[in-house]
């Protein structure tokens, strides 16, 4: 699906993933939608051809690599700042980057996130949020005017893709093995 947006060359940044930057903002909010889900739904389909090959040699490293990519995935389907999910939800709404930040809280308070690049993602996060509602110029003049069918579609598609992933990775979770079952199988090939 072709945009017309020109971007920068892809960066790798370590621990995060994947950055690319837009040389010139998206015109509306749907715009800006159909782009950000490129990465998810790309990565989410890397995800599940690990799976398949998990499946099919019964490997217990691509299970490894497709619930990394399931997990890293729904990480970057957050409803915070400038992730995907955050680009996805916001352009539903402007208020998805206040749900989005109080439920980034609501995973560093629990305990269940302890990576310091979480709350980075977490403080830039507000700050997009605090831009995009005081800062007048930020964001284009009709960004939020989208179609009702447009919206409905964004909806599905984000909640389609979050609900896939939890589905796919507890599929993918059936099939791993602790290591202790990985020594037992092991020691009774051994045996015979």
């Amino acid at each position: 699906l072709k945009r017309g947006i020109p971007f920068s060359p892809m960066v790798f940044v370590p621990f995060v993933g994947a950055a690319i930057a837009m040389k010139r903002r998206p015109e509306d909010a749907w715009e800006d939608a159909l782009v950000a889900f490129g990465g998810p739904v790309v990565g989410s389909i890397g995800a599940l051809g690990c799976s398949l090959g998990g499946y099919s040699t019964d490997s217990q490293l691509l299970f490894a690599l497709a619930d990394f990519g399931y997990m890293i995935n729904l990480f970057n389907l957050l409803p915070i700042g400038m992730m995907d999910g955050g680009r996805i939800a916001g352009a539903l709404s402007p208020y998805a980057g206040v749900a989005g930040l109080g439920l980034g809280g609501t995973i560093a308070y629990s305990g269940a996130v302890q990576n310091p690049i979480f709350y980075l993602v977490l403080l830039a996060g507000g700050w997009e949020t605090f831009q995009r509602f005081y800062k007048k110029d930020y964001m284009p003049r009709n960004y939020y005017k989208i179609t009702t069918v447009q919206r409905a579609a964004l909806t599905g598609g984000y909640f389609g893709l979050v609900t896939a992933l939890f589905g796919a990775m507890a599929l993918n979770n059936e099939f791993k093995k602790p290591p202790e079952q990985l020594e037992r199988e092991k020691s009774w090939d051994m045996r015979y």
